[in-house]
């Protein structure tokens, strides 16, 4: 009979533990889904904040969602000087002129449309470069 209490004392000692640790649990389930809640409420403009990338023949590019100026990054894979031109949103041309197997970037006024990048043997007088 004592054998049987001391295993029954040893069994609500490990439960009584067990509670413990659901209970420890479940506050850092508590914890976490603040956290979650908090992460999640994030700003606006912080989840706006998009970086656009590209490529063309010569060029690995890449430009992030800005609003006052916008900055263009781009790489020239080429061996030869070669200019990216692209629109802007307000419809002027802009253009970049980059050494072969060099990198570049510059920032602009106005931002750029994606869809419009490309390569150039020479950039138009007054786009940029």
């Amino acid at each position: 009979m004592a054998e049987r209490t001391s295993d029954h004392k040893s069994h609500l000692t490990r439960m009584r533990g067990n509670t413990k640790i659901a209970q420890r649990l479940g506050a850092l389930a508590g914890t976490t889904a603040v956290l979650v809640g908090f992460v999640g409420t994030a700003p606006a403009a912080a989840a706006a904040d998009a970086v656009h990338r590209g490529s063309t023949p010569c060029f690995n590019w890449s430009w992030g969602d800005g609003t006052i100026s916008w900055t263009v990054y781009a790489s020239n894979t080429c061996g030869s000087s070669k200019g990216l031109q692209w629109t802007t949103d307000s419809g002027a041309i802009a253009c970049m002129w980059v050494a072969g197997k060099d990198k570049e970037n510059h920032k602009y006024a106005s931002k750029p449309r994606s869809s419009t990048f490309h390569d150039v043997s020479k950039c138009p007088p007054g786009t940029g470069d």
